[in-house]
């Protein structure tokens, strides 16, 4: 009778190990399957987000570029979805709270330096390029990047940290206006100046190529979106000629919706793929002469 038991326990265990091990196995094949974020052409912003520190990781493989840019942990920004502020080191634990870690950490990011934040990543290690670079293969990393784009983009780390070619940026004090809180803690907030200093640091070579007139109109009841947007796809190196609200031209669904006549593919790519817009069916009349359209209706 023990025998039986024991046989009977080993095989629920058996059964138990193969339905998990199915589960994973399915799940890795749909992870390397899916389309990656990650070209070679283009390049990609990520999100590094440590315990109490976020830096930014900026390739640019054809220009053999890798940049870092540490943001002080005392900076507070506001969060997308939101009218408060957290410390930029809080804001991790916030987007886990509302179940959205990673669009929370790029959206609000993003916004916050007038920059696109396509990926991230959270290391429970010290934030640096190597500890970055030692990660990027590991199946307990909590990132959003698919395994494809991690094999990719270690492969091209790998050889710009051999090689030295790493370019470390350090932010002016001039970015930061500081806020005394009620109990004296001090903290910095980005002002304005920041769209000047990410305006050339940002920018993806095959967009700013591509020459294409941009215009972007906020249809939501929330005011500045439109100017927010603009700021991040001037930082990649978009023309954009027109910021307005024209709320009559609501056409489209809730979300970022783009239109265009004719193909930009890495003006789209920045838009569907690092800024999660929709593309929508141009109107009638509108013509390759038009450019981009964007339409906002609530937040990006």
């Amino acid at each position: 009778m023990m025998y039986m038991n024991g046989s009977v326990r080993r095989k629920i265990l058996f059964y138990i190990g193969l339905i998990f091990l199915t589960i994973f196995m399915i799940l890795l094949i749909f992870d390397l399957t899916r389309r990656g974020v990650y070209d070679g052409k283009m390049g990609l912003n990520i999100a590094v987000i440590g315990d109490s520190k976020v830096s930014f990781l900026l390739l640019r493989p054809d220009e053999g570029m890798v940049g870092w840019v540490d943001l002080p942990n005392n900076t507070k920004i506001m969060i997308f979805n939101s009218t408060a502020s957290y410390p930029v080191g809080s804001v991790w634990n916030y987007g886990v709270s509302v179940k959205s870690p990673y669009s929370v950490i790029e959206k609000s990011l993003g916004q916050a330096m007038g920059v696109t934040i396509a990926r991230s990543m959270k290391l429970d290690r010290e934030v640096n390029v190597e500890n970055v670079l030692s990660e990027l293969l590991s199946i307990t990393l909590k990132t959003d990047l698919s395994f494809k784009d991690r094999f990719l983009i270690r492969a091209f780390l790998a050889e710009s940290v051999k090689s030295k070619k790493i370019i470390e940026y350090s932010l002016p004090s001039s970015v930061f206006d500081i806020v005394t809180e009620p109990d004296g803690e001090e903290f910095r907030e980005i002002n304005s100046t920041m769209a000047l200093w990410t305006k050339n640091k940002f920018v993806f070579e095959p967009i700013l190529d591509e020459n294409v007139d941009v215009s972007v109109n906020n249809v939501s009841s929330i005011p500045g979106l439109a100017n927010v947007l603009s700021k991040q796809l001037e930082s990649a190196g978009v023309r954009v000629i027109e910021v307005k609200g024209d709320k009559t031209d609501n056409i489209y669904d809730h979300g970022c919706v783009y239109v265009v006549v004719g193909k930009y593919e890495f003006t789209e790519k920045l838009l569907s793929e690092h800024l999660d817009c929709k593309k929508g069916t141009a109107p009638n009349g509108m013509t390759a002469e038009d450019g981009v359209k964007i339409y906002i209706n609530d937040q990006l």
